[in-house]
């Protein structure tokens, strides 16, 4: 009931509706009040022509009669006088009409037409009030369409009071949110479709490779086994630079299109780190490169571990790709009071400043020496990665 009152439009009908009763109680204050004196002195003039008629003729019973008049009579003189009067039809329950005082009023007839006069600017006030609030619903309705056909650019007010401004909110928040889920659909079809043209670019070229290295094995039986060998060897290479190709994308693939639930819990952010670096203790040792990793013994997130771990994965290892042999590599980790860091600094050849803005963009190579077969995948998974999670 108290959600009802608030809303503006049962405000103004109540208001409307309270001033419309308040002008009817005065008209029929005045037209009732002149209808009883009418009555008064239609009794007056009765009682009056009685008296004078009667003192006419017997002048001596003047104080007598006068007294009935003005002070009212007693109960036993009222009955006597009922069935005197009986006898000639007047009586209490006879019809208004045989009234003499009564019989040119007409009151029941036009108290009735009054109150049908007041219920017409009654019946006017609430077209005029529901006529807006049939048009705010309206006005949904043609919201309602134009979200069926995609058009979000016309929300409903929520600067109103009531049930109506609420609902504009709540309609809004809809309409934003399906908004949001059809872009969300058309970014996941236009990125779905930009893999696949990826895979397929990307997978052409070791393809290719391993098609003519078979076609050679295949046609030539007299081929030395060490050029054998070799084939293999780099057939091999090439099988390999598939697989961890196809692995990331399809990681990428779960990342970005929101089907990975990451588990989030505390963990240790050095702990994650030195997992990674030992991880690719390989590598490390095959250029003689020495980590270093420094700070961050009580640095604590709330981060899915294992693939928290793999983004840190990826950087590290496009750290000491693009290092130099016997080169060294920093990891800092650094606390503050509103977030944490991780410097992963290497001392390769850097990165040129024009390239910095594409480092994260999938399948982005720069002109780096380093590792020219790099496929440009890996800065932009762990990207992905972490921004998945929040961090």
């Amino acid at each position: 009931m108290v959600e009802v009152l608030r809303n503006p439009e049962w405000k103004s009908i109540a208001l409307k509706a309270l001033v419309l009763q308040l002008l009817f109680s005065v008209m029929m204050f005045f037209y009732m009040n002149n209808q009883v004196e009418r009555i008064n002195h239609t009794i007056v003039d009765q009682n009056a022509a009685l008296i004078g008629h009667i003192l006419k003729q017997e002048p001596q019973f003047e104080s007598e009669i006068i007294r009935y008049i003005t002070q009212g009579p007693q109960e036993n003189e009222i009955a006597e006088g009922k069935q005197i009067l009986a006898q000639y039809g007047y009586k209490a329950n006879m019809s208004v009409a045989d009234q003499p005082a009564l019989s040119d009023q007409a009151l029941p007839l036009k108290a009735s037409i009054q109150v049908l006069f007041f219920a017409i600017p009654l019946l006017l006030l609430l077209l005029w009030e529901y006529r807006k609030i049939f048009s705010k619903i309206r006005t949904i309705a043609v919201a309602a369409a134009q979200v069926v056909e995609r058009q979000f650019d016309k929300p409903l007010p929520e600067n109103e009071e009531g049930d109506f401004g609420s609902l504009g909110r709540s309609f809004n928040a809809m309409a934003e949110r399906l908004n949001n889920s059809l872009e969300q659909l058309k970014h996941e079809k236009t990125f779905l479709r930009n893999l696949l043209s990826d895979i397929s670019h990307q997978l052409k070229t070791p393809l290719a490779s391993l098609i003519v290295f078979n076609d050679n094995l295949l046609n030539d039986p007299k081929m030395k086994e060490e050029t054998k060998n070799a084939f293999l060897e780099r057939s091999r290479q090439q099988l390999a630079r598939m697989e961890w190709l196809i692995v990331s994308l399809l990681k990428m693939a779960r990342v970005e299109t929101g089907t990975i639930l990451f588990h989030n819990k505390e963990v240790q952010l050095r702990k994650l780190v030195n997992k990674a670096v030992h991880s690719l203790r390989a590598l490390s040792e095959q250029k003689l490169l020495k980590v270093c990793i420094s700070g961050g013994e009580e640095m604590l997130v709330e981060a899915d571990e294992e693939w928290l771990t793999e983004a840190f994965l990826n950087l590290i290892k496009n750290a000491m790709e693009h290092s130099p042999k016997e080169g060294d590599i920093q990891i800092v980790l650094e606390q503050t009071s509103l977030f944490n860091t991780v410097h992963i600094q290497d001392y390769g050849e850097g990165i040129p400043p024009e390239e910095l803005p594409h480092i994260f963009k999938r399948f982005y190579s720069g002109r780096s020496t380093a590792k020219p077969q790099s496929v440009g995948i890996g800065l932009s998974l762990a990207k992905s990665i972490i921004e998945g999670q929040g961090e």
